[in-house]
């Protein structure tokens, strides 16, 4: 038997639930932070293929280092 009583339990319970719940908000957040620096990163490497096609139609190329 437990000496903490069954409403305090469900009060920490509920605390304990809480803090997961912003972590989990958190970590979603970072998710979706990641998700739009790839996006970010892929629209761009579309960007200068689209460049890159465009100077190879117009019979030259500029090559940047």
């Amino acid at each position: 038997m437990s000496a903490i009583p069954p409403a305090v339990q469900q009060v920490l319970q509920a605390r304990q639930d809480a803090t997961q719940t912003q972590i989990d908000v958190a970590l979603l957040g970072q998710n979706l932070d990641v998700q739009k620096q790839t996006g970010d990163a892929i629209v761009q490497m579309i960007a200068e293929v689209a460049d890159v096609q465009k100077q190879l139609a117009s019979g030259h190329i500029d090559v940047r280092v």
